[in-house]
């Protein structure tokens, strides 16, 4: 694959952001405070996080809540590509990419930015072999604050069994991507952090996200 620099520069900031979340577990409140202290640390080690678009402005090359490039099912835990006939769907969102300076560089604003999805389909998608993948890291986040309890009953939702659903749901995005077209996305990581567990809870979440590709499941310390 093109720009193994910059994959390389996502992996490494991978692993910074798992260590920090290791060691200091109570500097992140929210799971937007993980993606926010991502973005930072990977802005700094992209070797050139900018590229020129077709009208030479420039363009960050990491991207937050960039739309999903189908419609999509997402109701309750479930994830499912649907077709563009059913409008009633609408499209979903990765938490965090890292585009293609190619792609970046093939077209305007308007396109890149994926609001417009007729357009986007039309131009970005109808033929990508000059800057594929669109996007070179696709990165899903999910984060427990709270300590996780063994489910039961009605409280389901908020025990093992939901957030490993939840965690599910969003690597299922990142893999039924990859199914969808291999020219729209290359690289991808589900990131799953946990603060504050048993060891028994521990055991269940990683039962639960075993066969999970591309999971990196990250316990940080209850301090």
């Amino acid at each position: 694959m093109h720009y193994s620099n910059i994959i390389d520069s996502v992996e490494k900031s991978i692993g910074t952001l798992c260590r920090e979340f290791q060691s200091r577990p109570n500097l992140f409140y929210t799971e937007n405070d993980i993606v926010c202290f991502f973005y930072n640390i990977l802005r700094q080690n992209l070797p050139n996080p900018f590229a020129k678009d077709k009208k030479g402005y420039e363009h960050l090359l990491i991207h937050g809540e960039y739309p999903t490039p189908f419609r999509c099912d997402m109701k309750g835990d479930r994830f499912e590509i649907k077709d563009d006939d059913e409008t009633k769907f609408k499209r979903g969102h990765y938490d965090i990419v890292v585009l293609n300076p190619d792609f970046i560089r093939a077209h305007s604003y308007s396109i890149i930015k994926a609001q417009n999805y007729g357009e986007y389909q039309k131009q970005a998608l109808s033929d990508i072999s000059d800057y594929s993948p669109i996007v070179l890291y696709g990165i899903e986040f999910m984060f427990s604050r709270d300590p996780l309890k063994l489910s039961k009953g009605e409280d389901k939702e908020r025990g093992v069994e939901g957030f490993v659903a939840k965690v599910l749901q969003d690597a299922k995005k990142l893999t039924e991507t990859k199914k969808w077209n291999e020219g729209f996305i290359g690289h991808t990581k589900m990131l799953t952090f946990v603060k504050g567990s048993s060891h028994k809870i521990q055991g269940k979440i990683k039962r639960g996200l075993s066969k999970v590709e591309g999971n990196i499941l990250i316990f940080g310390e209850d301090r």
